[in-house]
Formats: C-alpha cells, structure tokens, sequence
C-alpha cells in the first residue's frame, strides 16, 4: 500500500540580479561597485529624479558636493551607506589652512529633497578652527541613523532650509551645530568632546512665533528643535564644563524638549554672546538627566525659560514648524517610516523572502556584509557559510529592519546519504553527528544525535529544512511532507 506520506528533495533555482538593483550606483572603495568615488557616481546621476547609491563599507577621503554656492543642482540624491560606522566620508581642512568656507567643508549640500542612511560625515582637521563634516544649503534635507563628527562647526544649517534628523549621532566641542537652518533633532545623541563648551549656535530666525500667540509669552524663533535627545560626552570631558548653547545674532532660537542632560552640562544651561542674548529665544521643556529624572532648572540663566507644554505641542512640532517656511510639504518623520522587516528563510545558497509593501528591492548580507541586492525575493549565494539577512528598501532609500534567520545553513549539498522513510521516520543509510528537522525560519522541530534518523511523528506538514551534520560539516536540504 502506498505510503500516505511523501517526501520530495527539491532544488531551488538560482535567481541572481543585477548587482546594482535597485540602486542607481554602487560605490566601493575596492572596485567591485560602479565607481570608486562618491562624488564621480553623483556626477553620474540625472537630473529631476530620486537616484540611490549605495555605498559599501570604505573610507572615501575628499570633499563632496551637490551643486555649488552659485548653482544649486536639480539633482535628488540618496546616500545609503552599508553600515553607519564603516561608510565614511571624510575631509581634513579647517578654515585656517584654506582659503574659503566651501573649502574648509567635507560634504556640502546644494539641493533639494537630499536623503541619507547609515553614512558617516566628518571632519578630522580637530581644533583647528571652523572645520565643517556637513552644511545643508538646500531645502529638506533628511538624514537617518547617520553619523557627523567634527570639532568646531561640525553642522552648518543655512537660513530658509529646512532639515531633519532621525536616530543620529552629532559630535563637537565649539558651536558644533550652528546658523540659521529650521532643523528637528529627533531622538539624536549630541556628543560633546573635549576642549570645547558650545553645543547650539543657532544665527537669525527666518520664521518665528509672536510671543503674543505663546502660552510662554517668549517669541519662538524656530531654528533648532531637540526632541528626545541624548546630551552626552566623552568621558574626559569635565563636569559643569558645557552649556546648551550661545546666540550667535539677536533673533536666534533653539529649544531641548524631552531631552537627557549629561552632568556635563552647567546649571546656566545657557551663556552670553556678544549681547545677542537680549532678544534670543531659548528655552527647554520637561528637562532630564541622563537616569531620566527630573533636573533642576531654578540656575537657569535668567534669559532663558521652561517652555509650556500648550506651546510646544501645538508649535514646536514638525508639522507646524516646517509649515511656516514653505508651501512645500515636507513630512520627514513620515519619510523615516522603515518599510516592513522581510521575513526569511535559506536552503542551501538560495535565500527567499517575502515581498515587502513599498519595496522597491532588497539588500542582503551574511554575517552582517553586503553580498548582493535585487529587486526579486530570492537570492543565490555562493560565498560560502553564514548567518544571512535581508532589509527591504523603498523608493526615497529608507531600509527596513534586517530580517535575519537565527541559524545560517551551509550551502554544501548532501553527498552520499540515501534517505528512505516511512509513516514514523526520515532514516539515513548511516549513522551521523546529528539529524535535525527544522522550520524555514530555523526553529528545530525534531532531531536526534549520533543516529541515523529523527521521528516524523507529530511534525506538521508543509515546508522543512532537513539538516545532518557531520564529521564536522553540514549538509542540507529542503524537503515538502504532505498527503
């Protein structure tokens, strides 16, 4: 009588894509993208539509721009990066060794709808005077899970544009955040460093509220907002050595809402610039130290103020504040959304997955390195052993979390093993370190060791990944058990 449980030992075919898919460029270091240079691929892009280039891991030295001072460029980058703290891009010029402030700065941004993930700037010229990791002199400029490091001027916003960052890391010692930009910090950690005592420099509001329409009954210059930030230091750097900040004109404005205060920062929160501090707007909302209790504000400078919850929620919101500059809409908290996280499973070399809502294609990596891309949800691999992920990618560049199986399967094919079975066992024609039944996503739901079989009894029907391992490697194979 026919068994009514049958096995079939599949292959999956191989489905390898464009290397490049969905990016416009890659860009590494070694030769194995499109080009060695960031700022040759952007060259290459067109105008008037969103180009990604992804970046592999790599220090990549020199000055970047899109557009210059004289000539914005219509060009709509997205800069993503393989992993935020191996994607640098780094310049060593302060403006004490150069002749203007273009040449003292390592990325400079003249365009507009700009978007980066995963990417490192910086500026290594140290305390030698201004010395810019980035200026944004375009409109919307969006940046997520990046890194800027610098020393005096690390971030330079310019008047009228409009920014945002999400999940960044800022570091500086002088002034590090500064000019006349209308940028959101949310959840960021602003870093300070030793030898300096500045954090925000904000210049002249662009756009204000009337303290007539405030619950505060201050003028809210609307420049710099830090919402839910970290405010740390490195650990040489003193206690009570660092203020939030100073105005560099006399309409400037910044504001900390929700944020964590270092035991760095001084009991003045604040300090004088010039005098500018007579009609400078700063203030703080529900201040915390870095335990998330709340801090004493009664040594506040007394130009400063708490700001009334009525106030910052019905102004210092994104929403709002970005209204005020321009008709343009610009939602960037909506932009950060992360698409879906893909769900995965491997057999053998061939990695599938899930199709992602608003994916425009997929990056994988094994044990955290980029191996490939594409616009499919199957990917062949043959690099050998490992753990593998997978992050779905939308069409402005935003990544997913990575979907990761918890344990890599080998892409070594089974040898010799003659598999038989019936209504109660898979069985090997010999005796193996162990067998192992498990589900597409690497959860074991049967096995045995130093044997040549494992029990079907009580296994569910569908998909499984048979697994034998064996004078030290692994072997397997996907198998479909049902009726």
């Amino acid at each position: 009588m026919r068994n009514r449980l049958l096995l079939f030992i599949i292959l999956i075919s191989a489905a390898i894509h464009s290397s490049a898919a969905p990016f416009r460029f890659i860009v590494a270091t070694d030769g194995s993208g499109d080009y060695t240079s960031v700022q040759t691929a952007i060259n290459a892009c067109p105008d008037n539509e969103r180009s990604i280039i992804f970046i592999k891991n790599g220090v990549y030295y020199g000055q970047i721009s899109i557009g210059t001072k004289t000539v914005a460029s219509n060009k709509i980058i997205s800069l993503i990066g393989e992993s935020r703290d191996s994607v640098i891009i780094t310049y060593d010029k302060s403006l004490t060794m150069v002749t203007t402030f273009e040449l003292a700065t390592a990325v400079q941004l003249y365009a507009k709808n700009f978007y980066a993930e995963n990417v490192s700037f910086v500026n290594s010229a140290g305390n030698t005077g201004q010395a810019l990791a980035l200026y944004t002199a375009g409109d919307m400029a969006t940046f997520k899970n990046c890194t800027l490091k610098g020393y005096q001027d690390t971030y330079r916003a310019k008047k009228g544009t409009r920014g945002y960052f999400k999940n960044c890391w800022i570091e500086g010692a002088v002034d590090f955040i500064y000019a006349g930009g209308t940028v959101f910090l949310d959840d960021c950690t602003i870093n300070c460093v030793k030898g300096g005592g500045y954090i925000v420099a904000p210049e002249d509001r662009y756009k204000y509220v009337p303290a007539s329409s405030t619950t505060t009954g201050k003028d809210l210059n609307l420049e710099f907002i830090f919402r839910n930030c970290n405010i740390t230091a490195n650990s040489d750097v003193a206690d009570n050595s660092y203020t939030l900040g100073r105005p560099w004109n006399v309409t400037s404005g910044a504001y900390y809402l929700n944020c964590k205060l270092g035991s760095h920062i001084k009991a003045a929160g604040w300090t004088t610039m010039g005098g500018n501090e007579t009609t400078a707007s700063f203030g703080e909302y529900n201040s915390m130290d870095k335990n998330g209790i709340p801090v004493s504000t009664t040594g506040r400078i007394s130009w400063s103020f708490q700001l009334a919850k009525e106030d910052v929620d019905n102004f210092l919101n994104p929403t709002y504040v970005y209204a005020q500059l321009s008709t343009t809409a610009y939602d960037p908290v909506a932009i950060c959304v992360s698409p879906a996280k893909p769900i995965i499973g491997v057999v053998n070399n061939t990695i599938s997955w899930n199709s992602v809502i608003d994916a425009i294609g997929y990056i994988i990596y094994r044990d955290g390195k980029y191996i490939g891309s594409t616009t499919a949800t199957v990917f062949t691999n043959t690099s050998g052993t490992g753990v593998y992920s997978v992050r779905a990618i939308n069409s402005i560049g935003v990544l997913s979390d990575a979907g990761t199986l918890p344990t890599a399967l080998s892409n070594v094919q089974i040898p010799d093993f003659d598999i038989t079975l019936n209504k109660q066992f898979i069985t090997l024609n010999r005796n193996v370190e162990s067998i192992q039944l498990l589900t597409t996503a690497g959860s074991i739901i049967a096995q045995n060791t130093n044997e040549c079989k494992v029990t079907l009894i009580n296994v569910p029907q569908g998909v499984l990944i048979l697994k034998i391992r064996d004078k030290g490697l692994i072997f397997t194979k996907k198998l479909i058990l049902g009726t």
